[in-house]
């Protein structure tokens, strides 16, 4: 029932783990795809490459918050992580506590901060690691830290992820570690990126991307908060 009304094969969906708890500030996501499902689980596919499944730490019984879009609002589901079904593909448990609600639309803003990024393709993992390296030294660090090599880039921000030019090809999925110089005289802010689209801009292969932040401090986000607000 729960499959059929409210998800479909295909449907994007995304995953939050609820337990072990994430380090105290992070928020951490997974983006997924729905491969099939009856009323008690379903199987998901994940884009991060031909060996996906092992680029995160799954564990038996591992719960996680699932949420999706579906009949004009967001929808939410406990699932609990079972089983791999391929290098690329999990097989989640349904808990019977879905919620539907409605989504906070998040204020976006066009401006030109400092920007860095290394792209990865097929290496979550890797990525993961090196953002909670970055991460912790950013966020615990009592004075500014001097890095230089920030190109001033025009973008839209959101609390949520970013959307700028970048140079092709690019494709969905691809991680983007990022560092954003707010140029508010604190450390540069520390986030990781999947790119979710991407429009060709212009001949010389140049593509627009948007990106949703899937591990980023919840201090950071307060920081890009103020800073949409400050500059409306």
């Amino acid at each position: 029932m729960i499959y059929q009304r409210y998800f479909k094969s295909g449907q994007k969906v995304q995953l939050r783990a609820k337990q072990p708890p994430p380090p105290e500030g992070r928020n951490g996501l997974l983006s997924a795809s729905l491969d099939g499902g009856t009323a008690n689980h379903f199987d998901l596919t994940l884009p991060y490459g031909p060996n996906a499944v092992a680029q995160y730490p799954f564990s038996e019984n591992m719960p996680f918050e699932l949420s999706a879009d579906a009949l004009g609002l967001g929808i939410k589901v406990t699932v609990v992580y079972q089983k791999p079904l391929a290098a690329n593909r999990i097989r989640v448990l349904v808990l019977p506590d879905l919620q539907m609600f409605q989504r906070r639309t998040q204020p976006r803003l066009d401006c030109t901060i400092g920007v860095r990024f290394t792209r990865g393709k097929d290496s979550l993992l890797k990525m993961r690691e090196t953002w909670e390296k970055n991460a912790s030294i950013l966020t615990n660090t009592r004075q500014p830290v001097p890095l230089q090599g920030f190109n001033p880039c025009q973008l839209n921000l959101s609390v949520g992820g970013i959307r700028f030019s970048l140079q092709g090809p690019a494709e969905a999925a691809e991680i983007c570690l990022m560092l954003l110089d707010l140029g508010d005289s604190k450390a540069p802010i520390c986030a990781l990126a999947e790119i979710i689209w991407t429009v060709e801009k212009n001949a010389e292969g140049t593509v627009h991307a948007g990106m949703q932040f899937i591990d980023i401090m919840g201090q950071d986000q307060k920081r890009i908060e103020r800073f949409i607000r400050d500059q409306t």
